[in-house]
């Protein structure tokens, strides 16, 4: 089994798939092979090492890279790899807060809104507030909540703005939240700032 799995691969890439322990930084250029290194990696931690399905996490960069690397990990297994994470970072957060919604904080029915649906989400909310759209536009308004959440504050961990601008913006985003939690919606910042708030409070599920 294990010599069919390795058969045609150079011994970098038979190095790299076969390693024991700790981690590999693969460098290669386009079209060399990293792909097949990384599904074969997986088949062989499936097949030769034993290890359980769902301990396997690949993360990729889009959709279409993650049907892609499933569909090889299916072809070199002969079976389903269902139980396995494997996705883009949004897409395996937004798994993981599914499966753990109310350890999450969230609600069961929680529904994503995408950037464009955010955006609709913050005029609104500056409509409801009376709030000047030329002064305060929502496009900014969009940058400074994903940004921050992307450092992972929260509104109310940001430092002390000083001057009226800086303050309204951070109003804007506590209202911004609140105004989420009540639509029980998430953007996709939050996927990530949710999950890597679980994580970091929850030993066990980490």
């Amino acid at each position: 089994m294990s010599d069919s799995l390795l058969a045609g691969l150079n011994p970098p890439q038979r190095h790299a798939v076969t390693l024991e322990q700790g981690s590999a930084l693969v460098l290669a250029g386009a079209g060399s092979g990293k792909t097949r290194v990384l599904t074969t990696r997986i088949a062989w931690l499936l097949q030769v090492k034993q290890v359980p399905a769902y301990r396997i996490l690949a993360v990729t960069f889009t959709n279409k890279a993650a049907r892609e690397m499933q569909t090889r990990i299916e072809g070199l297994i002969g079976q389903s790899c269902r139980g396995m994470w494997i996705g883009t970072f949004h897409g395996l957060c937004h798994r993981f807060l599914r499966q753990h919604w109310r350890d999450a904080g969230l609600a069961q029915n929680f529904a994503i809104i995408d950037m464009q649906d955010q955006l609709s989400a913050i005029k609104r909310l500056l409509k409801q507030h009376n709030i000047d759209s030329e002064r305060y536009p929502p496009k900014q308004i969009q940058f400074f909540i994903n940004q921050n959440k992307e450092q992972g504050l929260r509104p109310q961990q940001l430092p002390p703005a000083h001057d009226v601008y800086g303050k309204q913006l951070q109003q804007l985003y506590l209202a911004y939240q609140a105004q989420c939690e009540q639509e029980h919606t998430v953007d996709f910042a939050e996927l990530l700032l949710r999950s890597y708030e679980l994580l970091a409070a929850h030993a066990a599920l980490r």
